[in-house]
């Protein structure tokens, strides 16, 4: 059986937890979640079936041994993994603590606030000879694994155009940490980075890019970017300036020599030249569970995840921050 705890119980700390239902049902062994950890002690007293999202979920924690003090855990707990979802400037320093006690690591994304800290995440999983992953979830969506598949296979022949978009509120977060720009990166960084890694997965590394951002609100709260790929027109944007009250959205539209693919709110339509439009029919997933899973199944494997490897990671990282310099800059960046 592998243990497994939970360090940062906010947003993404509470998703993960909701995830742990499915992660215990299908992983490839037995797995149990046993201990949870936040600095503030409200979060577990104050839950509520609404803010955890999900009625199904037990809202006993005495089922778990709860922490305020995440060395503390470590040094109690004898632990086959952690997941660790806190503020991104606290990742490489979480990630490293963990690894250097010979424990795997599921890092939430992004992988680090800079390159430096990124590259000493993977130099340290190679050192203590752990397992590293980041949560980078969208790789598992069936959607954008349904426009992988159709790139790599063209099926429709070549992909023409690509855009990507991912819209939101501005973030709060404990202390407010999402709006200062050296805790989060803003919006390239934090939610611009599902897509920046969406691209990178799907096309790879491209030869430049060039990037336009706003900073009303938070450091680039809004960003464009371009992707060079010899001429195939690839493009992002990122916000998180949006009202309180605004909804959530993302999408993507994709143009083949011979079709179109586009999902908006959840729902993907393909349109095949001289076809009907056709909405297709994809399957319900937790993206959150289902990379745990894979996570699970590269320690008791040991092997390096297909989908979602730390070192492509590292590659989306380092393409948001290029994005960032080129948007400071008003220069294309190259790679």
């Amino acid at each position: 059986m592998l243990k497994y705890a939970i360090i940062g119980f906010g947003g993404l700390g509470k998703v993960h937890f909701r995830a742990y239902k499915e992660v215990k049902e299908k992983a490839c062994t037995e797995v149990k979640l046993v201990a949870l950890c936040d600095i503030r002690e409200q979060m577990f007293k104050e839950q509520t079936a609404t803010n955890l999202g999900n009625s199904d979920i037990s809202l006993d924690f005495s089922d778990y041994n709860i922490y305020y003090d995440a060395d503390e855990l470590l040094e109690k707990e004898e632990l086959d993994f952690v997941v660790t979802a806190l503020p991104t400037y606290l990742h490489e320093q979480m990630a490293v603590k963990v690894m250097k006690k010979g424990i795997h690591c599921f890092s939430e994304k992004p992988m680090a606030i800079n390159l430096e800290q990124a590259e000493n995440m993977l130099k340290v999983s190679k050192e203590m000879g752990v397992k590293l992953m980041i949560g980078q979830c969208c790789r598992y969506n069936p959607r954008y694994q349904f426009l992988k598949e159709l790139v790599d296979t063209k099926k429709y022949g070549n992909l023409l155009r690509a855009d990507f978009y991912r819209l939101s509120l501005t973030p709060g977060g404990w202390n407010n940490w999402f709006q200062d720009g050296s805790k989060s990166g803003g919006a390239a960084l934090d939610l611009h980075v599902h897509d920046v890694d969406l691209i990178n997965y799907i096309f790879g590394q491209p030869k430049f890019v060039s990037s336009h951002a706003t900073n009303f609100k938070t450091e680039h709260d809004s960003i464009v970017t371009y992707y060079d790929y010899d001429g195939m027109v690839v493009t992002a944007t990122g916000e998180w300036g949006c009202p309180q009250k605004y909804q959530f959205s993302s999408g993507l539209f994709a143009k083949f020599e011979q079709a179109t693919l586009e999902m908006k709110s959840g729902v993907m339509t393909l349109v095949v030249e001289g076809g009907e439009r056709e909405v297709l029919d994809m399957p319900k997933t937790d993206d959150k569970a289902t990379e745990v899973i894979d996570f699970i199944d590269c320690i008791v494997n040991d092997k390096v995840s297909a989908i979602n490897p730390a070192e492509s990671t590292f590659i989306s990282t380092k393409i948001a921050l290029a994005e960032k310099q080129s948007a400071d800059s008003g220069k294309i960046v190259e790679f």
